[in-house]
């Protein structure tokens, strides 16, 4: 539940209401403004996991991400929103260690993503999250089975149903080929970001090796998307915006410190 007494959380909420309604005047559908205006929430509260140190960075990708009211074609809520809690599972930012209802849940929603869009690449970020997850831990009952059904699941997918393809290189058209560079070079910025010092949502210190794990599925997920998946412009807006916006501010916050 988001919390209405900070300043950004306001603000955040108060924006997306508007641009759900300015979403709405420019398409001329009402569920097109509602989508719009969700898309910029969810931009939001992405780069508020990638990074939690700078709240105003995150505001910001909100705000490059309105260029989505003007070039609205189709935004995949679902899809980010299944993005979202796959990397809170990782990054350990709510605080708490993760449950079996978070990783049944999050196994749900990707079992889900991957048979309605007939694409087992899900699969494989949910595997690559659980392996991020394990790190370190104590390998249990729970964490071998949860393995074990979503492995099942992606070789049955891939091989019985044929839902995993490749989208080669020169398919691409140029704004992806672009933001495939942009998330590349992302893994840099993710190795300073990993540096400073950031709090979860209970406020104690979040720990720097979860939150780069996060940091880094954050980009892997959205490469193998691209070349697994049909990934809708809108979207690629969103997840380019938490990038661009991140960046900036980091290099903004840095440079203002130095003068």
């Amino acid at each position: 539940m988001i919390d209405l007494k900070y300043k950004t959380n306001l603000i955040v909420v108060i924006l997306a209401a508007l641009v759900s309604i300015a979403g709405w005047i420019v398409t001329g559908g009402f569920i097109s403004g509602l989508y719009i205006g969700g898309g910029t929430f969810l931009t939001w509260a992405l780069a508020r996991e990638i990074d939690p140190k700078h709240e105003y960075s995150a505001l910001l990708a909100a705000a490059i991400s309105l260029i989505n009211i003007f070039h609205y074609e189709s935004i995949s809520i679902l899809i980010i929103a299944w993005l979202l809690l796959t990397l809170r599972m990782v990054n350990g930012l709510c605080g708490k260690p993760v449950t079996i209802f978070d990783m049944l849940l999050v196994l749900g929603l990707t079992t889900y993503l991957s048979f309605n869009s007939e694409n087992s690449i899900y699969l494989i970020v949910f595997l690559l999250a659980l392996a991020l997850v394990s790190r370190g831990r104590k390998l249990t009952r729970t964490l071998v089975v949860i393995n074990a059904i979503a492995s099942i699941l992606f070789l049955y997918q891939s091989f019985f149903l044929d839902y995993l393809s490749f989208n080669s290189f020169g398919s691409l058209n140029t704004q992806t080929v672009y933001s495939l560079i942009l998330f590349g070079i992302s893994f840099v910025l993710f190795w300073f970001l990993s540096k400073e010092d950031a709090v979860d949502d209970t406020g104690n210190k979040a720990d720097r090796s979860r939150l780069l794990a996060g940091q880094v599925l954050y980009s892997a997920s959205i490469i193998l998307l691209v070349f697994f998946d049909a990934v809708s412009t809108n979207n690629l807006i969103i997840y380019v915006s938490v990038i661009i916006a991140i960046t900036l501010y980091y290099i903004g916050v840095k440079i203002f410190k130095r003068n």
